[in-house]
């Protein structure tokens, strides 16, 4: 592992998303899609303007949990104050909670699309399941057994996750049953933290279940439980998820033929056969407005791979709220990777468009390198 007097470590990564956290204070599922004006919604639901709710130096309820420093530039852990806004409390105190069963763990397989992102600052999880699905798929996986009269559905099975854990560099079994902490209203359950893109699905939400769990030994998890796992580090929670060895890298320290040249050194054939993340800093550096780019501060990404268009160089990267993709500096079109499940292993050529929107774009290098504070790797 590099120095950490070399590479700033990423401690306290994490911002809600902002679509979900809506959903929670309209207590009901949105379809983003048919909304005339999505920004209009969150900003008057959030009760911030788009501008202010992506920085972390403006208290955004997007942030609960955490707060910027000044002096240092960074993210520290802090309590939510009693007299916060409704949105703050909702991003860690969710009223008319239920524990639900909302699915199947798999509907069809294991994809780096399906983990959304739900109202909690967990991003560099969320980003770090997505790699890890993208980059070594099998490492996602159910297992699972019986526990009780099968007459009772409730206590038929439960799912087994494994977890990585240093010290002392041993695997921790978490066993969780699938039922979710979920907003009910009336008959009607909402998801509250992590879902699936594909619907009836639960992997995301039994992992992150199960994460919650590892992290603070609360079985089944509580919503206050859930809330103190708000900001961490992707890398680490790759190397929890997979258990390689972790490597970080820090964009300042390093020129775009460097970055560049760590990224292919971790793929085959445009795609990352290692998993990758990548993450910003607080608020915009000098030289890149983040709202108008439409990137995220100390926000997680995963990194995907890359793409060479017209002569330039680019950063395949995933945005774990699936959708909100940057718009600076973008290539928007095709990207077609050899897509194997491990290195030397069978694969195809897989199209992805980077124009759609499904959180998966194409920044540029010298982007991507202003823009980002750094980006890891776990192998």
């Amino acid at each position: 592992m590099p120095d950490k007097e070399k590479v700033k470590i990423p401690e306290n990564i994490g911002i809600a998303n902002p679509y979900a956290l809506t959903e929670v204070l309209l207590k009901k599922r949105v379809n983003w899609k048919q909304v005339t004006n999505p920004q209009k919604l969150v900003e008057k639901t959030l009760g911030m303007s788009y501008d202010k709710l992506f920085d972390a130096r403006n208290d955004s309820p997007l942030f609960a949990g955490l707060k910027y420093n000044a002096e240092t530039s960074t993210m520290v852990r802090a309590e939510v104050p009693k007299t916060a806004s409704a949105a703050f409390r909702a991003a860690i105190d969710v009223g008319g909670v239920a524990a639900n069963d909302p699915g199947d763990f798999f509907e069809d397989r294991t994809e780096l699309t399906d983990p959304v992102q739900g109202a909690l600052g967990d991003c560099y999880f969320i980003a770090a399941l997505s790699s890890v699905a993208w980059a070594r798929p099998y490492a996602i996986a159910q297992k699972t057994r019986a526990t009780g009269d099968p007459d009772n559905s409730d206590k038929l099975f439960v799912d087994m996750i494994e977890f990585y854990k240093t010290p002392p560099g041993t695997w921790q079994k978490v066993e969780v049953d699938e039922k979710i902490l979920m907003n009910q209203v009336g008959s009607s359950f909402n998801y509250i933290y992590a879902r699936s893109v594909d619907p009836g699905e639960i992997w995301p939400a039994a992992y992150e279940k199960a994460y919650v769990a590892f992290r603070t030994g609360v079985n089944p998890p509580t919503q206050a439980a859930y809330g103190s796992i708000a900001g961490g580090d992707p890398v680490a929670a790759m190397r929890q998820l997979i258990g390689l060895t972790p490597y970080y890298y820090g964009n300042p320290s390093m020129t775009a033929a460097q970055i560049w040249s760590t990224i292919l050194g971790n793929s085959i054939s445009l795609k990352t056969i290692n998993p990758m993340v990548a993450w910003t800093y607080p608020s915009s550096p000098a030289g890149i407005n983040y709202t108008t780019a439409h990137i995220v501060g100390n926000h997680a990404y995963s990194l995907l791979g890359y793409q060479v268009s017209g002569g330039q160089q680019y950063v395949i990267l995933r945005n774990p709220w699936g959708t909100y993709e940057a718009t600076l500096n973008v290539f928007n079109g095709l990207w077609v990777a050899w897509d194997t499940p491990y290195p030397g292993g069978p694969g195809f050529w897989r199209t992805v468009n980077t124009a759609t929107s499904d959180g998966i774009f194409a920044l540029r290098l010298d982007t991507f390198k202003l823009a980002y504070a750094g980006f890891g790797v776990v192998k």
